[in-house]
């Protein structure tokens, strides 16, 4: 069985696809690539054709939730790796998140991706750190990151749920929590794309946290 299943969601990713691809190809481990191209409208669909070992192409715009979820659904590995397409070389970084796994100290690992030059104001991390603490007496230091790991016997509970959007990894937390999963935060020199403090960054950060609270309020209905 492939050891490491790497799951990249990507859209309109033209730009660091491919060295994000290449990077994660160093992982010294038996794996497999699994590009969920969501609905680009640029090269991304090229790129993965070329350098994934699975390229799946969804017609349409689905948000990151369900490129994820679909990604998960082909992965045949013993762990799951969820990376963000957008971190070029320092997806090499990724290989920290696996050995708690094997040595079975963790169900779930998540990178402290560090804060580069001027990023937003933290204003969605703090309240999803506040809501999952509220929830579970957990504290995270990076409950948004999408640079995380998991054990293959969590696909059934994860896969059970209906993620949509930006609210993925806030939900993937409280329900792998919920369920009795060990989190471990790891440090790691990965970085991606910043969305910065102008209007793009804002409304990037506002589309986040309403996708959040959609999801949240499907939760408890």
């Amino acid at each position: 069985m492939t050891r490491v299943s790497i799951v990249i969601p990507a859209y309109n990713e033209q730009e660091r696809l491919a060295a994000t691809i290449q990077a994660a190809r160093t992982i010294p481990f038996e794996h497999e690539i699994i590009c969920v191209n969501d609905g680009s409208v640029d090269l991304t669909a090229e790129i993965a054709e070329e350098l994934a070992d699975l390229h799946i192409l969804l017609p349409e715009n689905k948000g990151k939730g369900y490129a994820l979820q679909t990604g998960w659904t082909r992965a045949k590995g013993s762990y799951i790796m969820c990376l963000d397409a957008d971190l070029a070389d320092s997806a090499s970084e990724a290989i920290h998140l696996l050995e708690p796994l094997m040595k079975k100290e963790a169900d779930l690992t998540i990178s402290k991706v560090p804060r580069l030059g001027r990023g937003g104001s933290g204003f969605v991390k703090s309240k999803v750190q506040r809501l999952i603490h509220e929830q579970t007496g957990v504290w995270l230091e990076a409950p948004l990151s999408g640079q995380r790991a998991f054990q293959r016997r969590w696909l059934r509970l994860l896969l059970s749920k209906n993620y949509t959007g930006y609210g993925i990894e806030t939900m993937m937390c409280l329900h792998m929590i919920h369920g009795g999963a060990r989190l471990l935060e790891i440090e790691s020199q990965m970085q991606h794309r910043e969305m910065g403090r102008n209007l793009t960054g804002v409304m990037h950060r506002y589309n986040q946290w309403r996708q959040i609270r959609r999801q949240l309020k499907g939760e408890a209905q």
